[in-house]
C-alpha cells in the first residue's frame, strides 16, 4: 500500500545534525502510513553512513545517494530525484540540517488539507537556532489558520522550506523542472496555481543557521538576488501570481540587489560579472524616481568612503 506522505529530505556534509532531523521524523505520531525519502549529494563526511544505519532499522527510509554532487552541476535535487520517487498523495519537505520538534506536525497539517480541499499546501511557525539560542518568530497573523494566497504570499516571509507540506498533484512538476533557476518560493507560486495556502500558527520545527548551511550564510546580495531571479523566473510563466503583492516583493528584492552592490563597491571590492550585469540592467529599465534614490544612496557610500 503506498504512503499518504512521503518527507522529502536534501542532506549534504550533514553528519553533525541528521540524526536529530531523522528523529524528528520517525517521533512522527500519524493514522496513516508515511515514507522517508532522502537524498544525499554525495557528502564527504559520516552523512552517507548515518542513513544506511537508519535505513536498516527503518524500512520507510529510502535513500538516494549519489557518486558526484548534482548541485554543483545545477541540476535541482527536488525536481528530478526527490519528487519523482515520492510515493504519497503529501510531500513534506526538510532539510538535513533542520528538524521538527512537534510529533503532531504531520497529523496537523494533513488533518487540515484533508478537510479543506481547495487548500494545496500548508505551513507552520518554526524557531531559529544560531548555535547558541533559540529566537520565536511574531508575524503577526490575526488567526490560528491564515490563508496565504498570491496577495499575500512572502507578506511577511512565514514559508520556510523545513514546515512545508503540500499535495503532490497540485505541483507541476515538468514546469518546475523546466526553471532554471528554481527553489522553494518557485514550488509554492507553482503549487498556488492550483489551490489557496495556509499558515498554522503554532511551532513546529527549527531552522538551523550554521556555518556549513548553504544558504543561510550566504552574503546580502547572494540571497537578495537569487529570491529575485527565481520570483521572476517563476512568476513569469505563471502570470496570474502577478499580484500587486507579489510585484512588490519582486520590486523590494530588486532594490535591495542594487544597495547591495552599491555597498560592495564602495568598500573596495571587486564586483561580479553578474554583479555587473544586474547593475547595468538595473538602471537601465528604472524609472527616473528610482534612478535618482539610487544615484543619492550612490552619493552617500562615496561620501562615507
Amino acid at each position: 500500500m503506498k504512503p499518504l506522505l512521503s518527507i522529502c529530505c536534501t542532506t549534504f556534509n550533514h553528519e553533525k545534525f541528521l540524526e536529530k532531523t531523522l528523529e524528528g521524523f520517525l517521533a512522527q505520531q500519524t493514522n496513516f502510513s508515511f515514507e522517508i525519502v532522502i537524498h544525499d549529494d554525495a557528502s564527504t563526511d559520516r552523512t552517507v553512513e548515518i542513513i544506511q544505519e537508519y535505513a536498516k532499522k527503518d524500512s520507510r527510509i529510502v535513500p538516494i545517494l549519489q557518486t558526484e554532487n548534482q548541485y554543483s552541476q545545477n541540476i535541482k535535487i527536488w525536481p528530478n530525484y526527490l519528487f519523482p520517487k515520492a510515493q504519497g498523495k503529501y510531500i513534506a519537505l526538510c532539510e538535513g540540517d533542520d528538524y521538527w520538534t512537534d510529533p503532531l506536525k504531520l497529523q496537523k497539517q494533513v488533518d487540515f488539507l484533508e478537510a479543506n480541499p481547495d487548500y494545496v499546501i500548508s505551513w507552520t511557525n518554526y524557531q531559529i537556532f544560531n548555535g547558541k539560542s533559540y529566537t520565536s518568530n511574531n508575524f503577526n497573523h490575526q488567526e490560528a489558520n491564515t490563508t496565504i494566497d498570491y496577495d499575500n504570499l512572502f507578506s511577511p516571509y512565514c514559508t520556510l522550506t523545513l514546515t512545508t507540506v503540500f499535495k503532490k498533484e497540485a505541483l507541476n512538476l515538468e514546469l518546475l523542472k523546466s526553471l532554471k533557476h528554481s527553489k522553494d518560493n518557485s514550488l509554492y507560486v507553482l503549487v498556488l496555481q492550483n489551490g489557496k495556502g495556509v499558515f498554522m500558527d503554532f511551532e513546529s520545527a527549527v531552522y538551523r543557521v550554521h556555518e556549513g548551511g548553504v544558504y543561510s550564510l550566504q552574503s546580502n546580495f547572494f540571497k537578495n538576488y537569487s529570491s529575485y531571479i527565481n520570483l521572476k523566473e517563476v512568476t513569469d510563466v505563471a502570470p496570474e501570481s502577478k499580484s500587486k503583492n507579489v510585484n512588490k516583493v519582486l520590486k523590494s528584492l530588486e532594490d535591495a540587489s542594487a544597495t547591495e552592490v552599491l555597498k560592495l563597491k564602495y568598500t573596495g571590492e571587486k564586483l561580479s560579472e553578474v554583479q555587473v550585469d544586474f547593475i547595468a540592467t538595473y538602471l537601465k529599465s528604472a524609472d527616473f524616481k528610482t534612478k535618482f534614490k539610487y544615484y543619492k544612496k550612490l552619493f552617500k557610500y562615496k561620501f562615507l568612503k
